[in-house]
């Protein structure tokens, strides 16, 4: 692979920058059906995939080849692809090292080093080296990395990557595949007469407070969806329902654009789903964790036990405080045994979060293990948040099945229209942005001896 091209510009690439933006690439491309962008992007999702799979392996050090292949199956990777790609490459970035059992050619331990020997955004770069990704996957992940920076008009987004070393005509594709894979936004401003580019985690990426945002928006509009974003914000995993007092079509706009992040955590029945609320702002931490949140773990975690307190079935386990619960996780290292822990919980145990164990005593039973502390750590945070806020969540105890699907912010938005509203709130907040940014620029130059 050519070495990332990079230049003077007013956004500097880093790999921690790009390294994030791989899992926005990554994220997106679970909800891209067009199989020409799919083709086009195919290294770079592939690259995506490698890393989701090894932040799955994290922390659990020394791992079985059947758990690592039952990690793999739940991310999609098949057992060749696995062997003749995934550990490979991963291997040759330091991340893992794995051995092969001799008699059947397959799998026979794996030892992770993910995290150690430095973040996971710095090390998703390393990962990205190994597939080789083209030109243009190069300049996509270049142009989300800078889209999630600051919103610009089209120009001035295609004059930043060419200074950071693309030809006219790998810009002009890249920016095509990052509007067609959904990875990045655009909204027609009446006021600069051209699309304004910009990645719906752009809002993670600045302190200014939500309000300077909106500032733009008739008054109604405007203290509405400010009060919704704070109460995101301060509140996070709130269900849906605890929105219902905001003006129709306010919260659908807002998770549309990225303003807000909503997550579903679906049964197998009719009706039998719960939609929990996030704020974006909560990933401006990442810098600070090992574990990026553009990979939802904690937003995950959440609405599984706030489900597991909402929905689960009485008498057989069920969560009556999930604060009490997190925090006898965190301190005893594992709680149990209850039945629906060995039914409610194999999403998280999926993602690498929590293991299952099977009670050897009390049949059907099962304890709940920690073993990513980092992301079990923010959730308990997130969770007392919400809690001293009020949750505003009510015991609905008419679906009484386990959860067995999640849908991701990303897949809301692209399962939410295109609203005229959407774009309102839309072009007011990046304009507002645009301005925050021109004004910071100024000021460092003012500083500047």
């Amino acid at each position: 692979m050519a070495s990332a091209p990079t230049g003077e510009t007013s956004a500097p690439a880093s790999s921690p920058r790009l390294g994030r933006a791989l899992f926005f690439v990554h994220q997106q491309a679970r909800v891209i059906n067009d199989p020409v962008v799919r083709a086009k992007l195919s290294q770079l999702t592939a690259a995506g995939e490698a890393m989701g799979y090894a932040v799955t392996l994290k922390d659990h050090g020394r791992l079985s080849g059947t758990m690592a292949m039952e990690f793999a199956v739940q991310a999609g990777i098949g057992e060749q692809r696995l062997l003749n790609e995934v550990l490979p490459k991963l291997k040759e970035a330091d991340l893992i090292d794995y051995t092969l059992d001799l008699t059947t050619g397959g799998v026979a331990t794996i030892e992770e080093f993910v995290g150690l020997s430095g973040r996971i955004i710095d090390q998703a770069m390393k990962v990205t080296e190994r597939y080789s990704p083209s030109q243009v996957e190069i300049a996509v992940l270049h142009s989300t990395e800078l889209a999630s920076w600051a919103p610009l008009t089209l120009g001035q987004h295609a004059e930043q990557l060419h200074k950071r070393g693309f030809e006219d005509k790998v810009i002009e594709e890249a920016i095509r595949l990052s509007l067609a894979a959904g990875v990045n936004l655009r909204v027609k401003s009446a006021d600069l007469g051209e699309y304004v580019i910009y990645n719906p985690h752009v809002w993670a990426a600045h302190h200014l407070p939500i309000a300077g945002f909106l500032k733009g928006l008739p008054p109604a509009e405007r203290d509405s969806l400010l009060g919704l974003c704070e109460q995101a914000s301060s509140s996070p995993g709130l269900a849906l329902r605890a929105y219902d007092t905001f003006q129709p079509g306010m919260l659908s706009s807002a998770r549309k654009v990225g303003l807000v992040q909503a997550a579903t955590v679906k049964s197998s029945v009719a009706n039998g789903q719960q939609t929990y609320v996030f704020s974006p702002m909560l990933e401006s931490e990442d810098d600070k964790l090992q574990t990026t949140e553009v990979l939802h773990q904690r937003k995950l975690f959440v609405a599984h036990i706030l489900y597991g307190h909402e929905k689960a079935i009485a008498g057989r386990g069920r969560i009556y405080d999930p604060r009490v619960l997190v925090r006898s996780l965190l301190r005893k290292g594992a709680v149990g045994p209850a039945s629906n822990i060995a039914s409610d919980y194999h999403l998280l145990e999926a993602s690498g979060i929590v293991a299952v164990r099977q009670s050897t005593t009390e049949p059907g039973r099962a304890y709940l293990e920690l073993v990513k502390k980092e992301i079990v750590e923010g959730g308990l945070g997130w969770i007392e948040a919400s809690y001293s806020n009020g949750s505003g969540a009510g015991a609905d105890l008419s679906a009484l099945t386990s959860p067995s699907d999640w849908v991701s912010p990303e897949a809301d938005r692209a399962n939410l229209p295109d609203t005229g509203a959407a774009m309102e709130i839309a072009e007011s907040a990046i304009l507002r942005l645009r301005e925050a940014r021109k004004e910071a620029t100024s000021a460092a130059r003012r500083d500047v001896p």
